[in-house]
């Protein structure tokens, strides 16, 4: 269906919001006669009625409930599109995980900033929830998230495959022998953002969590981090995370090994924004950073992580 006249669809949606004549006339500086004559004509153009009238003022029709949705986000997506444009060419946003941005990426943005001088970077942080975010293509042109990759509203890519590793502090496992993968089951859990990449190990150890076993969940990594290392409980990594901390004897590997997972970091940007030449050069050069690991393991060692 083509549209005849965009003025229309922006008025349709500001009273869609307001559900009154007057405020949207007041609203868009505009008579009342001008929204009434948009509103007609949007119903006649698309041949279904968008409003009815109440005793207590307008409402939504479910053709018009439908349309506001659409409209809302429409025009949320042309703004963005109106701020990038006149936005610095070089700008882009990138919505970064802390801990990996601390422990891969900031030691290796030097080389990226002295081949593209132009580029004018922005490091957005979340805590695991860019791919969850109602309007992400506001917050940033693209991110890191970790996950299993499945976030339909957006293009994804896998970093590389990663290994888990099972962590604990040097008195915890002192005060909580851990031989075999049973024993964990009296153990707390910590874990960040859901039960699912315990879950995963715990059905890859042929064994069924108990619901009443002790956990604890926690705001972010750094935060699982420390925790770990003060014996609150048992934690699962990326196995080149830890590295630091194993190497210095802060957390203790009570199996001595990794363990294969279906988690991973990935680069993301949402499928229906284009994205923009800048952000297509920081997609890239990560890309390429990542091209000798994502046949095989991660970053080997805490200094490789950066």
């Amino acid at each position: 269906m083509q549209i005849k006249n965009i003025n229309s669809v922006q008025v349709f949606g500001v009273v869609a919001h307001v559900l009154n004549v007057t405020r949207a006339a007041q609203t868009l500086h505009i008579s009342q006669s001008s929204v009434s004559y948009h509103i007609k004509k949007l119903e006649a153009d698309m041949g279904v009625t968008l409003f009815r009238r109440t005793p207590t003022g307008l409402e939504l029709t479910e053709a018009g409930t439908l349309l506001s949705a659409y409209v809302d986000r429409g025009l949320a997506m042309i703004r963005t599109g109106m701020e990038k444009a006149v936005s610095r060419a070089g700008s882009v946003k990138l919505a970064v995980l802390p801990m990996f941005s601390s422990r891969w990426l900031s030691s290796r943005l030097g080389s990226l900033l002295e081949a593209h001088p132009e580029l004018n970077l922005s490091i957005q942080s979340h805590n695991n929830s860019y791919a969850r975010n109602g309007q992400p293509e506001q917050f940033a042109d693209l991110g890191i998230q970790w996950g299993r990759g499945a976030w339909p509203d957006f293009r994804v890519t896998r970093l590389w495959p990663e290994r888990l590793v099972v962590v604990c502090s040097p008195d915890y496992l002192r005060d909580h022998p851990i031989a075999a993968p049973a024993d964990l089951e009296t153990c707390t859990l910590l874990h960040v953002d859901d039960e699912r990449m315990w879950a995963e190990w715990f059905a890859n150890a042929g064994l069924t969590r108990a619901g009443t076993q002790p956990q604890m969940m926690l705001e972010d990594r750094h935060f699982q981090l420390s925790s770990t290392i003060n014996g609150l409980g048992v934690s699962l990594f990326a196995e080149w995370l830890v590295q630091a901390e194993l190497s210095q004897g802060a957390l203790v590997d009570p199996f001595g090994h990794g363990w294969d997972t279906t988690f991973a970091y990935h680069l993301i940007h949402p499928r229906d924004a284009q994205l923009p030449v800048a952000a297509q050069v920081v997609h890239d050069w990560i890309m390429a950073l990542c091209a000798d690991r994502r046949a095989g393991a991660g970053p080997a060692s805490a200094a490789d992580a950066g």
